[in-house]
């Protein structure tokens, strides 16, 4: 007479290998799709985001065009515009039209007000770093969350900025370039005889990923020209070609070698 096979355990191990299995990737699936902590629980949004490496524009309801960096997300309630709010993580390029009623961006660090302003608004929430930079029109800037230090709200008009550390609860009225966020803005990045360390550096602002540059011989070299609402794969092939360089592009940097 056969023995009969006692498989209860064999299935408690199996039915346990798979929920550790399902646990792993809802954590995994999680960890990259998860949403800003700024988003009030029981209302619904619309999310814009954009690829690694590229730029996206979008067109909101208001006619308010927007350009997402790298990596950014952009968070539209349901009932945008009737409440002309929006909540960002990352980094974007803001052109808002004037239409009577006040636009207000929250993220993390930075609440910024505007009746009309085209504007660079930038805030990680993995980061503790934040800036709001005004081409043109007017804003209020101020700290999203409670300081027990400052909490003033900085008037911005053309040509001024807001930088900003969480880390060290600290927020600054600055001014900048005009003209080189001009270009950002228009999806021209330019370099003139620029050496290649600024350059890399630039296009770390640009397209919002990190650039390592690992070998020596880089760092005499320079780089002319204009791009054009290149991709970064794109931009990084053809100085790749002229300059001699190869590169690899990992989720978390841009790793160039000579």
């Amino acid at each position: 007479m056969k023995k009969r096979r006692n498989w209860q355990p064999v299935a408690l191990t199996l039915i346990v290998v798979m929920l550790i299995a399902a646990g792993t990737l809802y954590y995994v699936a999680g960890r990259h799709q998860r949403s800003s902590v700024m988003l009030e629980p029981g209302k619904r949004y619309v999310t814009y985001q954009s690829d690694y490496g590229q730029r996206k524009m979008v067109k909101l309801p208001d006619s308010t065009l927007v350009i997402l960096n790298s990596r950014s997300k952009l968070y539209m309630p349901e009932n945008f515009p009737q409440t002309r709010g929006l909540v960002l993580d990352g980094e974007a390029f803001f052109s808002v039209p004037a239409t009577g009623q006040e636009m207000v961006i929250l993220t993390d660090k930075l609440k910024t007000r505007t009746p009309g302003a085209t504007f660079r608004l930038r805030s990680l929430e993995s980061q503790s770093g934040a800036y709001c930079l005004v081409l043109s029109g007017q804003a209020s800037v101020g700290k999203s969350y409670y300081s027990q230090t400052d909490n003033a709200i900085e008037e911005l008009t053309t040509g001024q900025s807001v930088l900003a550390n969480k880390g060290i609860d600290l927020m600054e009225k600055e001014t900048f370039e005009l003209a080189e966020q001009e270009d950002c803005l228009h999806g021209k990045l330019v370099f003139n005889n620029t050496p290649l360390p600024a350059a890399l550096k630039k296009m770390e602002d640009w397209f919002g990923v990190e650039m390592e540059m690992r070998g020596n011989n880089g760092r005499a070299k320079h780089v002319t020209g204009v791009f054009n609402n290149d991709s970064v794969q794109d931009l990084l092939a053809t100085l790749g070609d002229s300059i001699g360089f190869t590169y690899r592009v990992t989720r978390d940097k841009v790793v160039i070698k000579f």
